[in-house]
C-alpha cells in the first residue's frame, strides 16, 4: 500500500523517523568504538578458551552490528526523499522496518553490553592471578 504525503503532520513524523535513525547510527559509531576496546582487552586475557571464547562473541557481534549499520543507512536513504520531495508515494513498510531495526539495535547493544560483562569478568580473572603483563 502506498500514501501520498500531503499532510504537514506526516512529513513531520517521517524528520522524527530520520533524527531517530540518525541516532541509531550514533549509536552503532560508539558500538564501534566499544568494539575496539573490548579487543584489545581481549588480547589481554591469558587464559587461551575464555580468549577464544570472547574473541567468538566479538567477532559475531561485529558481523552483526555492520550488517545492521548498512541496514539502517539504506534505510535513511529511503527516508530522505519522502522528506525533501512532496508528493512521494511511499510504502507503509517503513514502519515495519523501524520497528524491526529498532529491534535489533537494542538486541545488539545488549549482546554488547553481555559480551563485555564476560571480557571484564576474564580479565579480572587474570589480574588477580597476576598473569596479564
Amino acid at each position: 500500500m502506498t500514501t501520498a504525503i500531503e499532510d504537514g503532520e506526516l512529513n513531520t513524523e517521517l524528520q522524527e523517523l530520520y533524527l531517530e535513525a540518525k541516532q541509531w547510527i550514533a549509536d552503532l559509531d560508539f558500538l564501534d568504538s566499544e568494539l575496539v576496546f573490548l579487543n584489545k582487552l581481549t588480547a589481554n586475557i591469558v587464559v587461551q578458551a575464555g580468549k577464544k571464547v570472547e574473541i567468538e562473541k566479538l567477532s559475531g557481534l561485529e558481523k552483526t552490528y555492520l550488517g545492521l549499520k548498512e541496514e539502517m543507512n539504506a534505510y535513511l536513504h529511503q527516508l530522505e526523499p519522502l522528506i525533501t520531495e512532496k508528493k512521494e508515494d511511499f510504502d507503509l513498510g517503513l514502519i515495519e522496518t523501524y520497528t524491526h531495526l529498532k529491534w535489533r539495535l537494542d538486541e545488539v547493544l545488549h549482546s554488547c553490553q553481555t559480551v563485555k560483562n564476560s571480557i571484564f569478568g576474564h580479565s579480572k580473572h587474570g589480574l588477580a592471578g597476576g598473569n596479564v603483563s
